[in-house]
């Protein structure tokens, strides 16, 4: 197959393989040379009228395009997310396609392992975190790590010390302090971590001791300390002491058993980075699988990065569970577009980005219909503001901006005890606490980055697998990770970690 057209009602069609000029096509004669990734038009697409593919709007034809003519941002105007002509959100028409029958995975019985906290909550590690409160403390907080790390014999894969830093914690307004708090203390409440070391410095807006309380108010049963560098007298006394704790808090680590879990157990984040065309049909259609098999047996699936829900909001909504939620995606999807358009710009650039854009993505629209296809075809039954605690069985929407790390620190703050993160330009990105999987959605990224991903979807557009096939894939992944596997991310020692910042430096 060398195009694939993905609904009878689009009228441009996807190549799967570099295309030539007076090429036939899907009984198509192409006009011009089409790259692999791009879209070609299936029909004459008169100036003004829809571009339509997944069943719905990616943009408007700017100009009139002929059938078999190369389609792509030269020729289409994204009709979302345009600050530069508009000064509201668009109210655009979309007809809601009938789902098509999803192929089931056969009953399986799916036995994880891992730590199981005193709340109930489970975790594939059992990390010891140093965390500053402000950036002020980074420094020091990466010494203490590495001292145990590459000072000790005590740390092993699975339980060992790792560390975040981040550019926050001081000269924020109230409301911007509060979700940098929230972050610090979502993330050292993860069940993937046992135990939490806060430094500060002492002067700062969010105060070490006041993060370390938030963290054993949401995670009683946690070992957590603080220190600040002011209070011991410089870098060298809090370094040695920071150590000093954290060697005693890995000692207590290492003693806790591992226990059976299920996937009933699962907060599984989902995320893609560095999307192409393909993204949307072999990617993030598998991990859309695996949601569903891990919704079907009682766990909870996150969805965000709201940005890039912008024109896939009428799918969403006609999956909320009642009424009220269907109000809160559609306010908080457009809520989001708002911001953008007052911006004042045209959101390509930014969001697609560049490598999206190279990668066959047009608009916004087409972007986010494919990045939706991530998250199964399961009711949404929750909306959550960023980073707060998921918890709902079932998906979950989380309010997030598009942008990869800032994301998934939202989500690991929210319980995310694993995510899977779907590429298709290729990204190394992963937590320092939540195992992160990486899937390319093409054979071509998968083999160039071998050693940041994981799974190969890129089968599906060779015609070697199926959508389901790969989704299966990602669970025994996971499974995995309680038997001595790890993901090329942890390998690499990825430690990721950025926060949505809300208003300026003050």
């Amino acid at each position: 197959m060398k195009a694939l057209h993905v609904n009878e009602i689009d009228n441009v069609a996807t190549a799967l393989t570099p295309l030539e000029k007076g090429e036939v096509v899907l009984g198509v004669t192409l006009l011009e040379n089409i790259a692999k990734g791009h879209k070609f038009a299936t029909v004459d697409i008169a100036k003004n009228l829809p571009v339509i593919k997944y069943a719905s709007h990616i943009g408007v034809a700017s100009r009139d395009i002929k059938k078999g003519e190369w389609v792509h941002i030269h020729n289409i105007d994204g009709e979302r997310g345009r600050g530069d002509t508009d000064e509201n959100v668009r109210e655009i028409d979309q007809i809601v396609c009938a789902k098509k029958a999803v192929e089931k995975s056969k009953q399986k019985e799916y036995k994880l392992r891992g730590y199981r906290r005193d709340d109930g909550s489970f975790g594939f590690r059992n990390h010891i975190l140093v965390i500053p409160s402000v950036h002020c403390a980074n420094k020091v907080v990466e010494n203490i790590a590495n001292a145990v790390k590459f000072g000790s014999k005590l740390c092993t894969d699975e339980c060992k010390v790792v560390f975040v830093n981040h550019q926050h914690g001081c000269s924020q307004l109230s409301y911007d302090a509060a979700q940098t708090k929230d972050v610090l203390a979502g993330n050292g409440a993860n069940p993937n971590v046992y135990g939490v070391l806060v430094v500060g410095l002492g002067c700062e807006v969010i105060q070490a001791k006041d993060v370390a309380a938030q963290i054993k108010e949401l995670a009683p049963y946690k070992e957590v300390e603080y220190l600040t560098i002011q209070e011991c007298g410089g870098n060298k006394k809090t370094i040695e002491k920071g150590v000093s704790i954290v060697k005693d808090m890995l000692k207590h680590a290492l003693n806790v058993k591992k226990s059976d879990g299920d996937l009933s157990d699962l907060v599984l984040g989902t995320e893609c980075g560095g999307s192409d065309s393909f993204s949307g049909l072999s990617a993030n259609p598998a991990l859309g699988s695996a949601c569903d098999v891990v919704i079907e047996n009682g766990g909870s699936v996150i969805l965000a990065e709201t940005t890039e829900l912008i024109g896939a909001e009428h799918i969403l909504a006609c999956r909320a569970k009642n009424e009220s939620i269907k109000e809160q995606i559609l306010s908080t999807i457009k809520g989001f577009e708002q911001k953008v358009i007052d911006a004042k710009a045209d959101i390509r650039g930014a969001n697609p980005s560049p490598g999206n854009i190279e990668g066959g993505l047009s608009s916004i629209e087409e972007k986010s219909l494919g990045c939706i296809y991530k998250a199964g075809n399961e009711p949404v039954v929750a909306v959550k503001e960023y980073a707060k605690m998921i918890t709902d069985k079932g998906l979950t929407l989380m309010n997030t901006p598009g942008n990869d790390i800032e994301q998934l620190s939202g989500m690991v703050a929210g319980g995310c005890n694993v995510c899977v993160f779907t590429t298709g330009r290729g990204t190394p990105t992963g937590s320092a606490i939540t195992p992160t999987i990486k899937v390319a959605s093409n054979s071509a990224v998968y083999k160039n980055m071998s050693d940041c991903i994981d799974i190969n979807a890129g089968d599906v557009i060779d015609g070697k697998k199926s959508i389901k096939e790969i989704g299966d894939e990602i669970l025994d992944f996971i499974v995995e990770l309680g038997n001595g596997k790890f993901t090329k991310a942890e390998e690499n020692d990825q430690n990721d970690f950025s926060i949505w910042r809300l208003a300026t430096t003050v």
